[in-house]
Protein backbone atom coordinates (compact mmCIF):
# COMPACT_ATOMS: atom_id res chain seq x y z
CA UNK A 1 0.00 0.00 0.00
CA UNK A 2 0.96 3.61 -0.43
CA UNK A 3 0.51 5.61 2.77
CA UNK A 4 0.59 9.38 3.16
CA UNK A 5 1.79 10.53 6.58
CA UNK A 6 1.33 14.18 7.51
CA UNK A 7 3.81 15.12 10.22
CA UNK A 8 6.16 12.38 9.07
CA UNK A 9 9.27 13.92 10.65
CA UNK A 10 7.76 14.00 14.15
CA UNK A 11 7.99 11.41 16.92
CA UNK A 12 5.06 9.25 15.85
CA UNK A 13 5.52 9.96 12.13
CA UNK A 14 9.12 8.75 12.25
CA UNK A 15 8.11 5.48 13.91
CA UNK A 16 5.23 4.88 11.48
CA UNK A 17 7.41 5.51 8.43
CA UNK A 18 10.16 3.16 9.58
CA UNK A 19 7.81 0.32 10.57
CA UNK A 20 5.64 0.57 7.46
CA UNK A 21 8.68 0.55 5.18
CA UNK A 22 9.87 -2.67 6.85
CA UNK A 23 6.68 -4.26 5.53
CA UNK A 24 7.31 -2.87 2.03
CA UNK A 25 4.63 -0.20 2.16
CA UNK A 26 5.43 2.92 0.17
CA UNK A 27 5.45 6.14 2.18
CA UNK A 28 4.88 9.67 0.96
CA UNK A 29 5.50 12.06 3.82
CA UNK A 30 4.10 15.55 4.07
CA UNK A 31 5.66 18.00 6.50
CA UNK A 32 7.26 21.42 6.82
CA UNK A 33 10.70 19.88 7.31
CA UNK A 34 12.92 21.40 4.63
CA UNK A 35 14.96 18.21 4.36
CA UNK A 36 11.97 16.11 3.28
CA UNK A 37 11.27 15.22 -0.32
CA UNK A 38 7.77 16.66 0.09
CA UNK A 39 7.47 19.90 1.99
CA UNK A 40 3.74 20.37 2.53
CA UNK A 41 2.05 23.17 4.44
CA UNK A 42 -1.13 21.45 5.62
CA UNK A 43 -2.62 24.79 6.70
CA UNK A 44 -2.97 25.51 2.97
CA UNK A 45 -5.79 23.47 1.41
CA UNK A 46 -4.48 23.94 -2.15
CA UNK A 47 -1.06 22.59 -1.21
CA UNK A 48 -2.66 19.64 0.54
CA UNK A 49 -4.76 18.81 -2.52
CA UNK A 50 -1.78 19.23 -4.87
CA UNK A 51 0.27 16.81 -2.81
CA UNK A 52 -2.47 14.18 -2.43
CA UNK A 53 -3.62 14.39 -6.04
CA UNK A 54 -0.05 13.81 -7.17
CA UNK A 55 0.74 10.97 -4.78
CA UNK A 56 -2.64 9.19 -4.78
CA UNK A 57 -2.15 7.27 -1.51
CA UNK A 58 -4.32 4.34 -0.43
CA UNK A 59 -4.88 6.02 2.93
CA UNK A 60 -3.73 8.99 5.01
CA UNK A 61 -2.49 9.35 8.59
CA UNK A 62 -2.63 12.82 10.14
CA UNK A 63 -0.19 13.19 13.05
CA UNK A 64 0.10 17.00 12.83
CA UNK A 65 -0.50 18.98 15.99
CA UNK A 66 0.65 21.57 18.46
CA UNK A 67 0.80 19.09 21.33
CA UNK A 68 1.95 21.36 24.16
CA UNK A 69 -1.10 22.34 26.20
CA UNK A 70 0.79 25.37 27.47
CA UNK A 71 1.72 26.56 23.98
CA UNK A 72 -1.87 26.10 22.84
CA UNK A 73 -3.09 28.21 25.75
CA UNK A 74 -0.56 30.95 25.04
CA UNK A 75 -1.38 31.04 21.33
CA UNK A 76 -4.93 29.76 20.67
CA UNK A 77 -4.86 30.99 17.06
CA UNK A 78 -1.83 28.85 16.29
CA UNK A 79 -3.44 25.93 18.12
CA UNK A 80 -6.55 26.30 15.98
CA UNK A 81 -4.45 26.46 12.83
CA UNK A 82 -2.27 23.42 13.56
CA UNK A 83 -4.74 21.19 15.41
CA UNK A 84 -7.95 21.96 13.55
CA UNK A 85 -7.37 23.70 10.23
CA UNK A 86 -4.81 21.15 9.06
CA UNK A 87 -7.13 18.25 9.89
CA UNK A 88 -10.02 19.94 8.11
CA UNK A 89 -7.95 20.46 4.96
CA UNK A 90 -6.75 16.87 4.92
CA UNK A 91 -10.25 15.52 5.64
CA UNK A 92 -11.68 17.52 2.75
CA UNK A 93 -9.41 15.83 0.25
CA UNK A 94 -9.64 12.39 1.82
CA UNK A 95 -13.39 12.66 1.33
CA UNK A 96 -13.05 13.70 -2.31
CA UNK A 97 -10.64 10.84 -2.98
CA UNK A 98 -12.83 8.43 -0.97
CA UNK A 99 -9.89 7.01 0.97
CA UNK A 100 -9.48 6.35 4.71
CA UNK A 101 -8.10 9.05 6.96
CA UNK A 102 -6.62 8.21 10.37
CA UNK A 103 -6.53 11.22 12.69
CA UNK A 104 -4.42 11.16 15.85
CA UNK A 105 -6.37 12.73 18.69
CA UNK A 106 -5.82 12.77 22.45
CA UNK A 107 -7.17 11.74 25.84
CA UNK A 108 -7.13 15.49 26.59
CA UNK A 109 -10.54 15.78 24.91
CA UNK A 110 -11.88 14.76 28.36
CA UNK A 111 -11.98 16.69 31.64
CA UNK A 112 -10.13 14.00 33.60
CA UNK A 113 -12.56 13.92 36.52
CA UNK A 114 -13.22 10.21 36.22
CA UNK A 115 -10.74 8.53 33.89
CA UNK A 116 -11.19 5.23 32.06
CA UNK A 117 -13.06 7.04 29.29
CA UNK A 118 -14.70 4.98 26.57
CA UNK A 119 -15.25 5.86 22.92
CA UNK A 120 -18.91 6.58 23.74
CA UNK A 121 -18.18 9.19 26.42
CA UNK A 122 -18.83 12.80 25.41
CA UNK A 123 -15.74 15.02 25.21
CA UNK A 124 -15.41 17.78 27.80
CA UNK A 125 -12.07 19.48 27.12
CA UNK A 126 -10.51 21.74 29.73
CA UNK A 127 -8.06 23.66 27.56
CA UNK A 128 -7.39 24.97 24.05
CA UNK A 129 -5.48 21.86 23.05
CA UNK A 130 -8.40 19.60 23.91
CA UNK A 131 -10.94 21.96 22.33
CA UNK A 132 -9.11 22.10 19.00
CA UNK A 133 -8.73 18.33 18.96
CA UNK A 134 -12.49 17.92 19.46
CA UNK A 135 -13.14 20.29 16.57
CA UNK A 136 -10.81 18.27 14.34
CA UNK A 137 -12.40 14.98 15.39
CA UNK A 138 -15.78 16.23 14.20
CA UNK A 139 -14.39 16.95 10.72
CA UNK A 140 -12.87 13.48 10.42
CA UNK A 141 -15.97 11.70 11.73
CA UNK A 142 -18.02 13.27 8.91
CA UNK A 143 -16.15 11.00 6.50
CA UNK A 144 -17.39 7.57 5.50
CA UNK A 145 -13.84 6.34 5.98
CA UNK A 146 -12.76 8.47 8.94
CA UNK A 147 -10.91 6.97 11.91
CA UNK A 148 -10.20 8.96 15.09
CA UNK A 149 -7.57 7.48 17.37
CA UNK A 150 -7.43 8.87 20.88
CA UNK A 151 -4.14 8.18 22.61
CA UNK A 152 -2.70 8.94 26.00
CA UNK A 153 0.95 9.97 26.27
CA UNK A 154 3.19 8.11 23.81
CA UNK A 155 6.73 6.99 24.56
CA UNK A 156 9.52 5.08 22.86
CA UNK A 157 12.92 5.31 21.19
CA UNK A 158 13.49 6.15 17.52
CA UNK A 159 17.26 6.58 17.65
CA UNK A 160 19.67 9.09 19.14
CA UNK A 161 19.54 11.37 16.09
CA UNK A 162 15.74 11.23 15.71
CA UNK A 163 12.76 12.70 17.60
CA UNK A 164 11.95 10.80 20.80
CA UNK A 165 9.04 12.67 22.37
CA UNK A 166 8.98 12.67 26.18
CA UNK A 167 12.15 10.57 26.16
CA UNK A 168 14.21 13.30 24.47
CA UNK A 169 15.40 15.17 27.57
CA UNK A 170 16.26 11.95 29.35
CA UNK A 171 18.49 10.88 26.46
CA UNK A 172 20.15 14.30 26.49
CA UNK A 173 20.79 13.99 30.23
CA UNK A 174 18.80 17.16 30.92
CA UNK A 175 16.88 18.04 34.07
CA UNK A 176 13.12 17.55 33.79
CA UNK A 177 10.50 19.40 35.80
CA UNK A 178 7.14 17.70 36.43
CA UNK A 179 4.46 20.26 37.20
CA UNK A 180 1.64 17.73 37.66
CA UNK A 181 3.37 14.76 39.32
CA UNK A 182 0.16 13.07 40.51
CA UNK A 183 -1.62 13.22 37.16
CA UNK A 184 -2.71 9.69 36.20
CA UNK A 185 -1.64 8.58 32.73
CA UNK A 186 -1.92 5.43 30.66
CA UNK A 187 1.23 5.59 28.50
CA UNK A 188 1.25 3.83 25.14
CA UNK A 189 4.41 2.33 23.62
CA UNK A 190 4.81 4.00 20.22
CA UNK A 191 6.00 0.72 18.65
CA UNK A 192 2.46 -0.68 19.11
CA UNK A 193 0.79 1.94 16.93
CA UNK A 194 1.85 0.95 13.37
CA UNK A 195 0.38 -2.55 13.59
CA UNK A 196 -2.80 -1.36 15.29
CA UNK A 197 -3.35 1.40 12.73
CA UNK A 198 -2.95 -1.01 9.81
CA UNK A 199 -5.50 -3.36 11.38
CA UNK A 200 -8.03 -0.59 11.97
CA UNK A 201 -7.72 0.84 8.45
CA UNK A 202 -8.54 -2.52 6.88
CA UNK A 203 -11.82 -3.07 8.67
CA UNK A 204 -12.95 -0.29 10.96
CA UNK A 205 -14.32 3.26 11.09
CA UNK A 206 -15.12 5.64 13.95
CA UNK A 207 -13.38 6.34 17.27
CA UNK A 208 -10.82 4.06 18.93
CA UNK A 209 -8.87 4.49 22.16
CA UNK A 210 -5.27 3.32 22.19
CA UNK A 211 -3.38 3.29 25.47
CA UNK A 212 -1.13 0.95 27.38
CA UNK A 213 -2.47 -1.59 29.88
CA UNK A 214 -0.84 0.15 32.88
CA UNK A 215 -2.03 3.24 34.76
CA UNK A 216 0.63 5.29 36.50
CA UNK A 217 1.27 8.75 37.95
CA UNK A 218 3.21 11.10 35.71
CA UNK A 219 6.14 11.33 38.11
CA UNK A 220 6.47 7.54 38.39
CA UNK A 221 6.14 7.12 34.63
CA UNK A 222 8.98 9.54 33.94
CA UNK A 223 11.16 7.91 36.58
CA UNK A 224 10.56 4.51 34.98
CA UNK A 225 11.61 5.90 31.61
CA UNK A 226 14.65 7.54 33.16
CA UNK A 227 15.66 4.23 34.70
CA UNK A 228 16.11 2.83 31.19
CA UNK A 229 19.24 4.96 30.67
CA UNK A 230 20.63 6.15 34.01
CA UNK A 231 20.64 5.55 37.76
CA UNK A 232 20.82 9.11 39.08
CA UNK A 233 17.52 10.99 38.76
CA UNK A 234 17.35 14.42 37.15
CA UNK A 235 13.57 14.55 37.45
CA UNK A 236 12.02 16.83 40.04
CA UNK A 237 8.56 17.98 41.01
CA UNK A 238 7.77 21.67 40.74
CA UNK A 239 5.23 23.92 42.40
CA UNK A 240 4.86 26.44 39.60
CA UNK A 241 1.51 28.14 39.25
CA UNK A 242 -0.61 26.36 36.67
CA UNK A 243 -0.88 28.30 33.43
CA UNK A 244 -3.19 25.75 31.86
CA UNK A 245 -5.77 23.36 33.30
CA UNK A 246 -5.14 19.70 32.46
CA UNK A 247 -7.06 16.48 33.14
CA UNK A 248 -6.15 14.92 36.49
CA UNK A 249 -6.91 11.44 35.16
CA UNK A 250 -6.55 11.03 31.41
CA UNK A 251 -6.83 7.24 31.29
CA UNK A 252 -8.79 5.49 28.56
CA UNK A 253 -10.75 2.27 28.32
CA UNK A 254 -9.11 0.02 25.73
CA UNK A 255 -11.71 -2.75 25.79
CA UNK A 256 -12.86 -1.89 22.26
CA UNK A 257 -9.48 -2.55 20.62
CA UNK A 258 -8.92 -5.55 22.89
CA UNK A 259 -12.17 -7.08 21.60
CA UNK A 260 -10.73 -6.69 18.09
CA UNK A 261 -7.72 -8.74 19.20
CA UNK A 262 -5.41 -5.72 19.38
CA UNK A 263 -3.17 -5.54 22.44
CA UNK A 264 -0.70 -2.98 23.77
CA UNK A 265 2.60 -3.56 25.54
CA UNK A 266 3.03 -3.29 29.31
CA UNK A 267 5.34 -0.64 30.74
CA UNK A 268 7.79 -3.28 31.99
CA UNK A 269 8.02 -5.03 28.63
CA UNK A 270 8.27 -1.76 26.73
CA UNK A 271 11.07 -0.36 28.90
CA UNK A 272 13.03 -3.60 28.50
CA UNK A 273 12.56 -3.26 24.75
CA UNK A 274 13.75 0.36 24.87
CA UNK A 275 16.87 -0.69 26.79
CA UNK A 276 17.65 -3.27 24.10
CA UNK A 277 17.08 -0.72 21.34
CA UNK A 278 19.40 1.78 23.00
CA UNK A 279 22.12 -0.82 23.59
CA UNK A 280 21.99 -1.90 19.95
CA UNK A 281 22.51 1.64 18.61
Amino acid sequence: MKIAIFGVSGFLGTKLKEEFEKEDHRICGGDLNKDLKFKVDATNSKKVSRFLNKEKPDFIIDTIGLTSSLECEKDPKRALLLNYKTAKNIALWANKMNIPLVFMSSSYVFDGLGGDYSEEDSPKPLNEYGKTKVMAEKEVLKLKKGIVIRVDIMYGFNGFDKPNGVFQKILKNEEIEINHPEQIRQPVFVDDLPKIILNLVKNERGIFNIAGPDKVSMINFMRLLEGAVRDKTLIRETSKKDLVEIPKNSTLSISKINLLGLKTTSLRQAINSIKNQINSE
